[in-house]
């Protein structure tokens, strides 16, 4: 995996950042192609001309193989509403975008400078790009997501910190209606890649001509009361929210207007969520044919997720990776791969850890969480795992133990960090504990300074068979140092509810950030509730202060590390003062890091091309966005 792009001299900004440009097709050029579908429907007047649906200039998609065919079904499959994401990653289209090497590439923006302190991001839109139903896209658009949403208390009681690093949103004003220009009250180092990330989808996602409907400021009061009512709304606000969020609204209201390849047509939680071809998608391949290619995306609803491996082993699904990973079932996938019905393609994780342990600084019961925030206690767990066993029996020996420090890959690696407290030493463990005062009953077991037993719940999710198997790991070697440990699998709802609130003793989840350390640093100190290790601290660090736990003032110090490296253009000094937290969290071991998992793969039609050889996995990179699946096609099978 390359690095991401390195932030210019100061003095080259403009120059440089106005050579990256998107590649668009020469306008007048030649004749733009359709697919049949929609000839047919330009044909009987359902449509408009490609050539008026397409931008003059449209961004052009260089194909992996060649450029493709029209037509087909690509199969697919989800398990309800909250599975939405896997459709979400396939929908990627952002302001800028990841490369699939994880670069800042232009996309709906095709170009932009950023002024020489790196406080003024001017951003200059594709012209002639149009909402899926036939109406301009422009800079009024985004406007409205500043000023009519984000703005509005009812619709947004807190902004997000990532948008707001300082507390204040920047200032968005129009130079035209193809230019929107972001100033920030201070410099801000990772904007453009915060704008590659799927939460910036929101910002290209709200059609101002369709959202007026429901907003109070433009609709007619008795029409906007009437939809309120037949919504069955409680107010205004919450219609609107209904009706526009991202998350899901595009995939629940199939009239909300869209930029994506794909616009809803019969929308989730049916048994088969479909969705068609935008006839006015902006882009094309290289020969100047509009995409996508396939016509239709079908997601069937099951049961459970195991159902669908058994779907892709059978052939049933054309290209997919949610749902598919895990070890064992990537021992079932490669050993059916040989039926010939799919091949497989690698994805490549870009989390430090496959799991970790997060002990809960902020546990409720004030004796274990001073045990919880001793050091000692946290590198004798460390000590006490044995990451060669969690690696033989849940990875097939293809992992790697390591600490939750940064990749290799990754411009801020730390070796030290990297192999910090990682041999398997039960008698330094013990050692450790002894120190501490954890003294063993007559039983075997360790007592609290307070004379009661030491009780520890390991809190994990119940549908990822490997993390429980994980856990039962830990738990038994825990108990090798005299630590009475259960193990408490939950639903993804209980999970989330227990370790965001705090109530948890140690919970597992994967050590995502291990490339986008800067994007993710939620596991290096605790930048908000998804710190499962200091939920709390988290959330004081999100609310500048106002709510949460206050942290001890070495956390509070990498917080104002973290500020401050948001504000810095120095790439140098950037990494200087990131590795003064990777130190922290080396001598500090506020998470407990167990092995880098091995690949998992998509299941891949053997039909279908235009797909990579890898990808790369990870939240911030929605997988396969990043890889135009607007250019996938079937053909004939090799």
């Amino acid at each position: 995996m390359n690095k991401r792009a390195s932030w210019p001299p100061a003095a080259n900004l403009i120059v440089v950042w106005l050579c990256v440009v998107a590649v668009l097709f020469p306008s007048g050029a030649k004749a733009f192609n359709e697919a049949p579908s929609l000839a047919a429907q330009v044909k009987s007047g359902q449509l408009p001309p490609v050539d008026k649906r397409l931008p003059a200039s449209p961004v052009v998609v260089t194909p992996v193989e060649k450029p493709g065919s029209y037509g087909g079904t690509w199969r697919r499959a989800y398990t309800g509403l909250s599975d939405l994401v896997g459709a979400r990653r396939v929908l990627y289209d952002p302001l800028v975008r990841w490369s699939p090497d994880y670069k800042v590439l232009p996309n709906l923006a095709h170009k932009w400078e950023i002024d020489p302190e790196g406080k003024v991001f001017t951003f200059h839109l594709v012209q002639g790009v149009k909402w899926s139903d036939g109406q301009p896209f422009t800079a009024e658009d985004i406007l409205f997501y500043f000023e009519d949403i984000l703005s509005d208390k009812e619709l947004t009681p807190s902004i997000p910190k990532w948008l707001a690093p300082n507390g204040g949103l920047p200032k968005v004003t129009k130079t035209d209606d193809y230019t929107i220009r972001m100033e920030f009250d201070a410099p801000y180092s990772i904007f453009l890649e915060q704008l590659a990330c799927p939460h910036a989808v929101v910002l290209v996602s709200k059609p101002k001509h369709y959202l007026k409907q429901f907003h109070k400021k433009y609709a007619d009061p008795e029409k906007l009361d009437a939809l309120v009512a037949e919504k069955k709304a409680s107010t205004w606000a919450k219609l609107f929210l209904e009706m526009s969020d991202v998350q899901r609204a595009q995939f629940l209201n199939p009239s909300l207007p869209t930029l994506c390849a794909w616009v809803t047509r019969i929308p989730a939680p049916a048994k088969r969520f479909v969705m068609e071809r935008n006839p006015y998608y902006w882009k094309v391949d290289t020969a100047g044919n509009q995409l996508p290619y396939i016509d239709t995306i079908v997601h069937d609803l099951q049961a459970e997720a195991q159902t669908i491996v058994l779907k892709a082993i059978a052939g049933e699904i054309d290209m997919q990776g949610r749902r598919l990973g895990g070890m064992q079932n990537s021992v079932l996938l490669v050993a059916s791969e040989r039926l010939g019905k799919y091949r497989l393609v690698p994805k490549f994780s870009t989390a430090s850890v496959g799991l970790l342990l997060a002990p809960n600084l902020n546990h409720q019961d004030p004796e274990v969480k001073k045990i919880l925030s001793d050091t000692r206690f946290r590198k004798a767990i460390s000590h006490a795992i044995n990451r060669k066993e969690i690696n033989k029996i849940v990875y097939r020996g293809k992992g790697i133990p390591r600490q939750a420090a940064p990749l290799k890959d990754s411009e801020f690696y730390s070796q030290p960090y990297e192999n910090a407290y990682l041999d398997y030493d039960p008698v330094k463990a013990s050692a450790l504990l002894d120190k501490m005062g954890l003294k063993k009953g007559k039983d075997g077991k360790r007592m609290r300074p307070d004379g009661r037993p030491l009780q520890i719940a390991l809190d994990v999710m119940v549908s990822i068979q490997s993390w429980v198997d994980t856990a039962e790991i830990v738990a038994s070697n825990l108990k090798g140092v005299g630590i009475d440990t259960e193990v408490k699998s939950e639903t993804m709802e209980l999970f989330r509810q227990r370790t965001q609130s705090a109530a948890h003793d140690m919970a597992l989840w994967p050590g995502d950030g291990g490339m986008e350390c800067l994007l993710e640093p939620r596991w290096y100190f605790p930048f908000s509730t998804e710190s499962l290790n200091a939920p709390l601290y988290g959330v004081w660090f999100q609310s500048d202060g106002k709510r949460g736990e206050e942290p001890p003032s070495e956390m509070k110090a990498m917080m104002e590390t973290y500020k401050t490296i948001l504000s810095t253009v120095s790439e140098a000094k950037r990494k200087e003062l990131f590795g003064k937290i990777i130190a922290a969290n080396e001598g500090n071991l506020w998470v407990i890091g167990l092995v880098h998992e091995p690949p998992d793969y998509y299941v891949v039609a053997r039909n279908m091309f235009n797909v990579p050889k890898k990808d790369f996995q990870s939240w911030i990179y929605p997988n396969p966005g990043p890889i135009h699946p607007e250019q996938f096609f079937f053909g004939k099978a090799n």
